[in-house]
């Protein structure tokens, strides 16, 4: 058996990374394709540091697995997530363990003076991630579900409070704002890392963002109550129909909660999808989210596809 070498990202990496992301997920289906383009502007995020954060492995000069490292740090703790997947053809032989290995070392290096905690969530199609867990001794802590509304036809007229609109994102006026209500509005939600104008530049600074996907509803100030972003996945054409539009963040400002807005602005995003040209729309969803989301979900025809774990240690 050809010897494996676990090593960090180099710039040469990328295309063959994409490569094998898209190769496992046409085995996996999770949700993890993209494009060589797409990824590239993902390790562009602030704070990324691709050569220090991404750890690769290599096999008779091909790439055969990946693992991203992501800081998270909340106010009383801090989390460093483990994003990755090993090649379809290569598990069981040891890879995805030693790249978490890898990850593990390096989320001690970034250790600060809060408890540090070590994360991964295995998707349920992905085959032996939830062990991969366990065997590290990892424990699940929250779970979540992938949904899809496949039948977008018949979908009913949103509906807003009293003074209430909506209308597109602008870049250049809408930045800080919409920093602000995003945080304002997932405050309260688990997990929570909040959202900095440098990430938000990131995210309208993408090739393939279309302002008219940030759905704004805004009340008669002009002040943001709610928001409903649309992510269509950059994906090969031969992808496609297995990656269908996600209604990606939905959230509602605590002022404007429990008055009909967030099932406004859901239809209003699934509406927007149906216009795009799509017949299909997806979510993922906490399953213990405090607000009721996964009833609202429901209620609007999405059903539950597959279901992921997060899984958690604290490094002592």
């Amino acid at each position: 058996m050809p010897v494996c070498v676990i090593r960090t990202f180099r710039d040469e990496d990328l295309q063959p990374l994409a490569a094998l992301i898209n190769t496992a997920d046409r085995v996996d289906d999770a949700g993890f394709t993209t494009t060589v383009l797409a990824l590239a502007h993902r390790l562009q995020e602030p704070h990324a540091l691709p050569a220090q954060n991404i750890f690769v492995a290599e096999q008779a000069g091909r790439l055969v697995g990946y693992a991203i490292v992501n800081e998270r740090r909340e106010e009383v703790l801090d989390r460093i997530g483990v994003v990755g997947i090993v090649h379809p053809e290569q598990r069981l032989q040891g890879i995805g363990t030693g790249l978490m290995e890898r990850a593990e070392s390096r989320a001690r290096e970034l250790r600060r003076d809060k408890p540090l905690f070590l994360e991964m969530v295995a998707r349920q199609p992905v085959a032996g991630a939830a062990e991969l867990a366990l065997s590290l001794g990892m424990q699940p802590v929250r779970h979540f579900f992938y949904m899809e509304c496949r039948d977008l036809a018949g979908l009913q007229e949103p509906v807003f409070p009293e003074g209430i609109r909506v209308r597109r994102y602008v870049v250049g006026s809408d930045q800080d704002a919409f920093v602000a209500a995003y945080n304002d509005a997932f405050s309260d939600h688990w997990g929570h890392v909040p959202h900095t104008r440098d990430k938000e530049e990131h995210r309208v600074g993408n090739p393939a963002f279309v302002c008219d996907d940030t759905l704004l509803a805004v009340d008669c100030g002009g002040r943001i109550a709610g928001l409903c972003l649309v992510l269509v996945p950059q994906v090969d054409p031969d992808m496609r129909k297995a990656n269908p539009p996600m209604i990606d963040d939905l959230a509602v400002t605590h002022a404007y909660r429990r008055c009909g807005l967030g099932r406004g602005l859901l239809l209003a995003g699934m509406r927007h999808i149906r216009e795009r040209g799509f017949s299909a729309a997806a979510l993922a969803v906490d399953v213990d989210n405090p607000n009721q989301a996964l009833r609202l979900y429901e209620s609007a025809g999405f059903e539950v596809v597959s279901r992921s774990t997060a899984f958690r240690k604290e490094l002592k």
